[in-house]
């Protein structure tokens, strides 16, 4: 694995990484695929009556104790009961459970096409569970908890207060053998220089799977890139991890709010690129599916500063400098047209500069944008992606890559999300600028 450490721009001749990092089934089942979100907000709405409906009398009931109702109070969180939808219910909300339960909890936008991110957790800050709407239907979680008090948060996608939304819940009782699901508890800012290491405006830090957090303090208006580098030598499919990473701002109250998150841009390995003003921010990773990050290194500063390669995608292996020399040729600035299958094009970049590199398909087609410079006539990848961080629709299917690109020639590869040649789309690569 490559040490971002060693992949800065002062060592342009770092060899690629080993990770391959082709589409795979299990990472198309994230994309962003349909926005329905007023439909299945009726779904969620219909959902919740068949639950109440369902109900029988050994169902567990939702009356609060004043114990309970105190802890809702004292984490400032407004109480619901249970097996009942509540339209704009506040946030956070609360929960209080008497008995040993399977609770459900769902959220759905009110307005077509909003995107929700739903966080469930105890009232000590522990993760339960965590949902949001980027596979294409809202958020829902199932947990078997134990007598207490549970906290519901409901944001945008990007961490912002959320659009109008409604929350549902419902209960079964929960059978003997089921285990408790437990969390995590994300760290909060007083845990920023104490139980979870805090560097100030760049760092690197290699952690576990039981604490894969770093404490960023940003002195100044950065451009910030961030990553996750996993040791592990075994792939996903193998039983590895598949890495996510998350940048999150802590608010007044010290709580970390996901700002922005993304994975595969280096094989299986994340990294976010991100505006960020002067504050207190929180580098975490997680894998899909709640398996174990395992080992791995965080890294985050000025973009510019960290500059990973990795091996490029088995859709583009055998591209040479050639190909480069074949290809439309494009300058910073350029917007262009393309008609027909056209896969790669070729960039003369004069400076390393922040650049947004964006293709807009013009056919039904789902593209890919991968980024690749030479070193030694060997082609690296810079980066890749498959949608856009600034997107907020749930049907994009068009990538946008925003970071600082390496002096030099750069190969753009247009494709499919299953590795076919583009063709009919705009790109355009123009400076980019604070957002």
């Amino acid at each position: 694995m490559t040490d971002p450490d060693r992949t800065r721009q002062d060592d342009p001749t770092e060899p690629p990484g080993s990770k391959d990092d082709v589409p795979t089934p299990s990472s198309r089942v994230r994309r962003r695929l349909y926005g329905a979100a007023g439909a299945l907000a009726l779904v969620a709405v219909a959902a919740a009556g068949w639950a109440l409906a369902s109900r029988g009398e050994d169902q567990p009931s939702g009356s609060p104790s004043p114990k309970a109702a105190a802890d809702c109070a004292a984490a400032g969180a407004t109480p619901l009961e249970l097996d009942t939808q509540v339209v704009q219910p506040g946030d956070p909300f609360c929960l209080v459970v008497e008995q040993r339960v399977e609770l459900t909890v769902g959220a759905a936008a009110l307005t077509e096409g909003d995107g929700l991110a739903m966080t469930l957790g105890t009232v000590d800050g522990v993760v339960l569970a965590t949902a949001d709407t980027t596979l294409g239907s809202d958020p829902v979680v199932t947990v078997t908890v134990a007598p207490g008090t549970y906290v519901g948060t409901v944001t945008a996608l990007d961490g912002s207060e959320a659009p109008p939304f409604l929350v549902y819940t419902s209960t079964l009782q929960a059978s003997d053998d089921a285990s408790l699901t437990a969390g995590v508890a994300v760290p909060t800012l007083a845990d920023c220089g104490d139980t979870v290491p805090e560097v100030t405006d760049s760092g690197t830090l290699d952690v576990d799977g039981s604490s894969p957090y770093l404490c960023l303090k940003v002195t100044s208006q950065t451009f910030l890139v961030a990553g996750a580098e996993s040791h592990s030598d075994v792939t996903p499919d193998e039983g590895g991890p598949d890495l996510m990473l998350s940048v999150s701002q802590f608010d007044d109250d010290g709580v970390a709010r996901v700002l922005q998150s993304n994975d595969d841009v280096f094989g299986y390995d994340p990294e976010v690129t991100i505006d960020v003003a002067p504050g207190e921010y929180l580098i975490s990773a997680s894998a899909w599916f709640d398996a174990d990050p395992g080992s791995l290194t965080l890294y985050a500063g000025p973009a510019g500063t960290f500059m990973r390669t990795g091996a490029i995608s088995t859709v583009i292996d055998g591209v040479t400098e050639a190909d480069c020399d074949a290809a439309p040729q494009l300058a910073v600035g350029d917007e262009v047209t393309m008609e027909g299958e056209t896969q790669y094009l070729c960039l003369d970049n004069p400076s390393q500069q922040r650049l947004v590199v964006q293709a807009a398909t013009l056919a039904d087609q789902d593209l890919v944008l991968e980024i690749v410079r030479f070193v030694d006539g060997q082609p690296v990848r810079v980066a890749w992606t498959d949608d856009s961080p600034y997107s907020t629709s749930l049907t994009d299917t068009d990538p946008l890559i925003d970071r600082v690109l390496p002096q030099g020639r750069l190969l753009i590869a247009v494709t499919t999300f299953f590795g076919g040649a583009a063709a009919d789309y705009d790109l355009q690569v123009v400076p980019g600028s604070p957002r």
